[in-house]
Order: C-alpha cells, then sequence, then structure tokens
C-alpha cells in the first residue's frame, strides 16, 4: 500500500490561485525577475509575454527548493493562458520508458495510485512535480516524460558504449535518441567541477566512455524529447522543467535541442535561489539564461530524510574599535572550535592594538570541550552546506554593517579562520559572492568534505587565500590550492611552524612590522602544563607583554631559557602569581549573567596551607564585590574541606542559582576537570554551572587593563 508522506495539494487549482499563508509572501515579494538581455529587472508579465512567444522554454530548476516549484506552476498556468492552451510540458522527472503510464493517468484510464505504483515518481513528487502534472491533466495538455530510462542508464553504466548500444532489443532501443551527440568541452568542464571529489561521477574518460556517460545520455535524452514533441505538436510551445545544470549557459539539453531542430526559437529561464532577494547578482549570473528568477528560499521540501524551512538567526559577533582615528583595516576571525571567543577577541586586541578593528565571530553550535571550557562549530552534521553558507553570509553582512557604521575600511579587509574557523574561510572565500577580501585558513578542519564541493563556474570575488599549515605537502592542501586555482582564486600555502601569524595578517591588514624580540632582556614564558588551552594562554601572555613594551617569547616545558628572565607559568606560592596578589579580585574570572554569580576558586591539589589561609581571607573578604557589585566568591578544595559538592550545596541553600567553577592554576588538563565535575556530583544539579581550566586568561586580560 502506498503511504503519501503528506496530503498536499488535495484541490491543486484551488490551491494554486489562493493566497499563501500570511506568514509567506507572494510570489511577487519572493521572486526577482531580471531580463539578461536588457541586462535590466524585469516584471513577471514582461517576462511571461516574451516567453509565450517562443516555440520552447527551458526552465531550470533547484530540485526541493518550494519557492522555485511555485514558480514553475505560475509559468506553466500563464502560458497556458497567453497560448490558449496550446501548451506541451515536458519534464526530465519522468522517464521514456512510463511515458504509457503518464499518458493513462492524464487519459484517466488509471487511477492515482495506479500512476504513482508504475512512474518512479521522485521523493519530494506530492510538495514539486504533482501540481505541475494535475495542472496538465485539468487543461487536458500533453505530458512528456522525457529522461533517459534508468534501466538502460545501468546497462551503460557497465561499460560497452557502442558495442552496448548495439546489443539492446529493437524495444530498448525504441527509448532513447537516434542518435547520440557529444556534448562540448566547456560543458564537461562545468560537470568535471560540478562532480569534484566524487567518484563515479561524470566527466573524464576517453571520448566514447564520454559520450555515454550518464550525464551526456540524460541531455541527449532531454534534448530530443523535446524536439520530437515539437515535431508532434507543431502549433504548440513546449515547457521543459529540468535541473538547473542541465539547461545553465545555453548548454546541455539546450544544446542537443538545437543541434536537432536548428531555427525553432528557445528561451532559458534559470530559477536561482537567494537567501535575500537583495543578495542577487544578475551582472554576475546573466551570461547563464535569458531570464533569471531569483527565488527566496523559504522553504525546502523532502530531501535525505527531513523537510526545512528557512528561520530568521543571528550570527553574534564581538566588536572592538581603536580609540582613535577612523578608516582602520578590519580583521575578522573564526576560532577554532576550542577556543573561547573571549580569548580570540583578548589576543588580537593584543596583536594589533589600535591600529585596526577587530570582529571575532561567535560560532553559532555551541560545544562544551573537554576541558569543560566552552568553544563552538560553524557547521553540524550533514547540513554542512546550509551552515557555511549561512555563516558566509553572515560575514557579508557583518563587513557591511561595520565598514558602514563604524568606520573600518571596507578596501583593507582580512577574513582569517583557524581550525573549523579555517573551513568556513575555505568556504567563504570560494563561494562568498560579495565579499571581495583577502581570505587566511589556519590549518582548515573538513577538508574532505570540501574537497568534495563542486567549484563555481564563475571565479570568485575573493582577492586572495592564504593557507597556513603544518605540513603544506599535505595533499587535501595542495588539492585545494590546485582546484581553487582552476577557478581563479590566487591561492599560496605556507609552513605554520615558520610563519609568524600575526605578523602575516598584520601585513595584509597594511600594518607596520613590528620590531623584532630580541636580546638579553627578552622574558622567556614556559608552561607547566602543556595543552593546547596553555599554549594559548601562554600566547596570550606573550602578545599583551609585548604590547606593554615587554620583550617576551613562549617557551614550552622543559626547554632551556634563553639568557633573560623565565617567568614559570604558575599560581600560588612564590610564582609571578601568589595568592596575595588577587587581593582586589584581579585576575578572578566573573560569572555570567545580567546579574552576576558565583566564581568557586577551586584550590588543587597540594595548596599549601599558607595559600588556603589567603584564599579563604579573600573569600571573607568578597574581593569581587570590588570589581562588581552583583559578583560573589566561593573557595573549594580539590582535597579535603570544603570540598566542591559541600560549596555547592551552601551555594544552592542560599539561592544562588549561577556559579563558574576555575582551579586556582594558570590552566590545567582536561582529565583534571573531569574529576572536578565527578566530584562536584549531583550538588550542582538545577543550578547554571559554567566551568572554566584555570585563570590564564583573565590574569593576562587584568594585566593588559591595569587591573
Amino acid at each position: 500500500m502506498l503511504r503519501r508522506a503528506a496530503s498536499v495539494f488535495p484541490f491543486v487549482l484551488a490551491t494554486l490561485a489562493a493566497p499563501l499563508c500570511a506568514q509567506f509572501p507572494s510570489l511577487e515579494q519572493a521572486t526577482r525577475v531580471y531580463d539578461c538581455t536588457a541586462g535590466a529587472d524585469a516584471t513577471w508579465p514582461a517576462m511571461l509575454d516574451a516567453l509565450a512567444a517562443k516555440d520552447v522554454v527551458f526552465l531550470g530548476e533547484t530540485h526541493v527548493d518550494d519557492v522555485t516549484h511555485q514558480v514553475e506552476q505560475r509559468v506553466l498556468q500563464e502560458l497556458l493562458r497567453r497560448r490558449q492552451g496550446r501548451v506541451v510540458l515536458s519534464m526530465e522527472m519522468f522517464e521514456r520508458d512510463v511515458q504509457g503510464v503518464v499518458d493513462d493517468y492524464l487519459a484517466g484510464r488509471i487511477d492515482e495510485a495506479t500512476f504513482r505504483a508504475k512512474a518512479r515518481p521522485w521523493q519530494n513528487y506530492d510538495e514539486a512535480f504533482r501540481p505541475l502534472i494535475e495542472i496538465a491533466k485539468a487543461a487536458k495538455i500533453p505530458v512528456v516524460a522525457a529522461n533517459f530510462p534508468s534501466p538502460l542508464r545501468r546497462v551503460f553504466g557497465m561499460g560497452g558504449g557502442a558495442a552496448a548500444l548495439a546489443k539492446l532489443s529493437p524495444e530498448q532501443r525504441a527509448l532513447i535518441p537516434a542518435e547520440i551527440f557529444p556534448a562540448s568541452d566547456a560543458y564537461w568542464e562545468r560537470v568535471d567541477r560540478a562532480v569534484r571529489g566524487h567518484m563515479g561521477g561524470g566527466g573524464g574518460g576517453t571520448a566514447e566512455e564520454r559520450l555515454y556517460d550518464t550525464q551526456n545520455l540524460w541531455d541527449n535524452s532531454m534534448g530530443d524529447a523535446v524536439a520530437q514533441a515539437l515535431v508532434q505538436h507543431p502549433d504548440r510551445l513546449v515547457l521543459h522543467i529540468a535541473g538547473g545544470f542541465h539547461v545553465a549557459w545555453h548548454d546541455g539539453t539546450v544544446a542537443q535541442f538545437v543541434r536537432r531542430a536548428p531555427g525553432r526559437s528557445c528561451a532559458v529561464v534559470s530559477v536561482l535561489g537567494a537567501s535575500e532577494l537583495h543578495l542577487a547578482r544578475p551582472e554576475r549570473d546573466r551570461a547563464q539564461a535569458d531570464w533569471l528568477v531569483y527565488s527566496r528560499t523559504l522553504a525546502r521540501n523532502f530531501h535525505d530524510g527531513n523537510h526545512a524551512v528557512e528561520v530568521p538567526a543571528e550570527l553574534r559577533y564581538r566588536l572592538e574599535l581603536p580609540t582613535q582615528g577612523e578608516n582602520w583595516p578590519l580583521l575578522v576571525l573564526l576560532p577554532d572550535r576550542t577556543t573561547r571567543t573571549e580569548d580570540a577577541v583578548a589576543t588580537w586586541l593584543a596583536q594589533v592594538g589600535e591600529q585596526a578593528a577587530v570582529v571575532v565571530v561567535e560560532a553559532p553550535f555551541p560545544e562544551l570541550q573537554p576541558d569543560l571550557a566552552l568553544g563552538g562549530r560553524y557547521a553540524f552534521g550533514d547540513g554542512y552546506r546550509a551552515d557555511y553558507s549561512r555563516v558566509a553570509s553572515g560575514l557579508t553582512a557583518i563587513v557591511e554593517y561595520v565598514t558602514r557604521r563604524c568606520g573600518a575600511d571596507a578596501k583593507r579587509v582580512v577574513i582569517a579562520g583557524a581550525g573549523d574557523g579555517g573551513a568556513v574561510v575555505l568556504w567563504a572565500s570560494l563561494y562568498g559572492e560579495w565579499l571581495a577580501a583577502d581570505y587566511v585558513a589556519i590549518e582548515p578542519n573538513d577538508l574532505k568534505r570540501l574537497g568534495m564541493e563542486a567549484l563555481p563556474d564563475l571565479q570568485p570575488v575573493a582577492k586572495s587565500l592564504q593557507l597556513l599549515a603544518a605540513d603544506p605537502e599535505d595533499t587535501r592542501l595542495q588539492k585545494v590550492v590546485a582546484d581553487y586555482g582552476k577557478v581563479g582564486l590566487t591561492t599560496t600555502i605556507a609552513a605554520l611552524h615558520t610563519t609568524d601569524v600575526a605578523a602575516e595578517i598584520g601585513a595584509r591588514l597594511g600594518l607596520p612590522a613590528s620590531p623584532a624580540v630580541a636580546g638579553d632582556a627578552v622574558r622567556s614564558l614556559q608552561l607547566v602544563v602543556d595543552t593546547a588551552r596553555a599554549r594559548e594562554w601562554q600566547q596570550l601572555q606573550v602578545a599583551s607583554l609585548r604590547r606593554r613594551g615587554v620583550a617576551a617569547v613562549a617557551l614550552a616545558p622543559g626547554a632551556a631559557a634563553g639568557t633573560g628572565e623565565t617567568m614559570l607559568l604558575t599560581v600560588g606560592g612564590d610564582g609571578p602569581w601568589p595568592a596575595k596578589s588577587f587581593a582586589s579580585g584581579a585576575g578572578i574570572p566573573l560569572a555570567g549573567g545580567p546579574f552576576g554569580g558565583t566564581t568557586i576558586v577551586v584550590l588543587p591539589k597540594g595548596t599549601s596551607e599558607a595559600d588556603k589561609l589567603v584564599w579563604f581571607e579573600h573569600e571573607q573578604k568578597k574581593v569581587l564585590k570590588r570589581r562588581s557589585m552583583f559578583a560573589n566568591i566561593a573557595v573549594a578544595c580539590a582535597e579535603g574541606e570544603p570540598s566542591l559538592a559541600t560549596v555547592l550545596t551552601k551555594l544552592k541553600g542560599m539561592g544562588r542559582s549561577r556559579a563558574l567553577i576555575v582551579p586556582a592554576a594558570f590552566c590545567v588538563d582536561a582529565a583534571t576537570m573531569q574529576a572536578l565535575r565527578a566530584a562536584a556530583g549531583d550538588a550542582g544539579d538545577g543550578m547554571d554551572l559554567a566551568w572554566l581550566p584555570g585563570l590564564g586568561a583573565e590574569l593576562a586580560t587584568a594585566a593588559e587593563h591595569g587591573r
């Protein structure tokens, strides 16, 4: 028994004539029509009048876009009206071997259930293509099942070419064009770009293999079907609906039709999705078609097991502007998933100071890291295409706002990202349509999936792309350089360990080079715990010192120091941050939230009794009140009492609901933080708890601001 996914369009003609739901715009509001010949926007009636004068209209669609399907329905209805019903509908979505089934349904010889069982409709038939069939049935017009039959595609897919063709039975041979013509080299170049990274896709191979490639068989079959429809119905207009790739640039199916029906007039309409109509680029797209219809991507049909609608969403970012001057260069940074937004802001403020505007983008998918610090992703799961596209679009909007409203220079913009943020940089530099900036990707992630995405037909607007990698010879990165070069994007790659990232980005921003760090006065900052987070905070300390005029370098644990001072990055004891140095509250991070909260400082195992007394004195004196009237401090011990669980229980009893838990150390590892969470048990249930693996970032920020 067939079960339909949803009861859609039960009364097709009535539904199509009725207004859409209040929250969706009308078709005129949801689309923008552009006349490619005139090079100007046009009206729906002007386009429809022009199309009605043609012998054939090729309409290229996005298969699962809802507004696109409304466009198709409108075009079919209006062509029927303008041509007094003398129209033939031709469709990629049905194959030649089911033509009899289509004819029987239109004539009423079989019911819809039988039609659906035999015609092999696409998964989203109900929402996307059923309305077209029902309009055709009501108007009593022919529908051409134009595509190459899938059973025969499998025959040619096994190889053999002309030999396989010769073995077909007469019945099978009648289902395909009398002659198969080759596609142009330009078309195969487009195919190769579209199937980049995919196994078994079109393109490649010998001339005969390409001749019988599925892509070429589809285009030959559809072009031939349209030409035959004109022969059988000489007084009618043929509207052929197919995927946009098949008809764009007047190639593919269109070229195969033209060679079979020379002298017959045709027009190509490309329906292109756009998140917002003002973002459309007709001056870039106009060579693709005779008419462009930009459609807002409001809703998606059934695809990959689900439906989707577009909803408003924020892309949050932190903005720091120099206190003097204007027309500064602009750095837009997308940190890696493990990097806290606050740390990225502090690091780059220390790097570029008062010389540039700094934007740090907050990842839209927050994610707790193994050390319990909050990071985030820019894309998640199988929705990465939409996720990356949304962030790329957001970058354009951010740059537009900051350059228009805040005084940054639109001609000096660098988009930089590390790790997951580097993947966004790769995506935005290739597919962004507006943001003519310099891009820097530092150890970008997601290279496998990105390497399988189609290359654009048009040259990207990015000025340049710089890759920085630990292994510049990585074949995946080398493929990025080669592929991006194919579409005209200047791409270079350099070794990360020999590149000063801050200097590289500063140079692209047009900033003067910083003086070299050398001499006996250099201060070496040495880590005790070597983790990625600790190294980030170490670099933040180095940058902060350099900004204040102190020559400083980072030193790994156990590495031999230079001739200058060595500063061991420890908290407590006789280190650079003894317990008493926190008496003003500086260096202790505050719990978040509009009304503050309690920072629970956890004293690590091995803390001296003297240091414990000092920390409990800080708690008694409520030192964080000096920084905020809403801030509180509590002290717990990783060993002994009061334990973390005891402190949490006490806070809950006092009605406190928000707490930040941080060890009194420069930075601890993930195992230590996980042990702390285990020690808390269920004492914090019902509370809003945040975690931070040390004081390192706050200490640098406090020093930067003189706290």
